[in-house]
């Protein structure tokens, strides 16, 4: 079974929890909550093809606990190039990718293991692709996409201990995304544009799962 450096990862954050002080906070003092999505680490222990489990697609979350209130933000990213010699040129690739969301949430305490929460989140994304092929006068070919919408959601937290909380959640994301492609063929003529944009509506059912840490 491969290990990826997300599972190791994981496994030293959850070591931390044994570590903590266990200090007890009355609901009047701030907390943070660190959290990761540890949905396709578990699918890859248990060998059940984690790559083609649809997930939550932000990986990291951070939260302001207080009162019951809490203010929420998640993200996710990626970047990478590649170049390749194909028969005498050379091609070069990259992709980038950024996600974002800022929300209000609110907790209601169901069970002295279980608390409900819900609320409303702004969300963002940027996807951008290049590919440049130098042979004879070269040939470019970039686009990007970016997308700005809002949605509510609703959640489950598990409380395994003082310091350690797990979760899942069901949103559902109205999101407009406008961009544009170009590609270049060289030989002096001139660039081909493309404009795209188009609305999407993204419900997700709960099909991902974090562990937080609180301090």
């Amino acid at each position: 079974m491969r290990i990826t450096l997300l599972t190791c990862i994981s496994l030293i954050i959850l070591q931390f929890p044994l570590l903590a002080q266990k200090q007890s906070k009355s609901s009047d003092d701030a907390q943070t909550m660190l959290g990761i999505n540890i949905t396709n680490t578990l699918a890859g222990f248990f060998n059940s093809g984690g790559q083609d489990v649809p997930k939550d697609p932000f990986l990291f979350s951070f939260k302001t606990l207080k009162n019951n209130k809490v203010w929420r933000f998640g993200m996710n990213g990626n970047y990478n190039q590649k170049d390749e010699d194909l028969n005498g040129g050379f091609l070069t690739t990259t992709e980038s990718s950024a996600k974002l969301r800022i929300g209000r949430e609110w907790v209601m305490p169901l069970h002295k293991r279980f608390d409900l929460y819900y609320g409303f989140d702004a969300v963002g994304t940027y996807d951008f692709e290049k590919s440049k092929f130098d042979f004879n006068s070269g040939l470019l070919s970039k686009d990007y996409l970016m997308g700005f919408g809002a949605g509510p959601f609703l959640g489950v937290y598990f409380k395994l201990g003082e310091h350690v909380r797990f979760s899942t959640e069901t949103y559902a994301y109205g999101i407009y995304y406008y961009g544009e492609r170009l590609d270049n063929i060289g030989s002096g003529l001139p660039d081909q544009k493309k404009r795209i944009s188009n609305f999407s509506f993204l419900p997700a059912m709960p099909n991902s799962l974090y562990v937080h840490f609180i301090f």
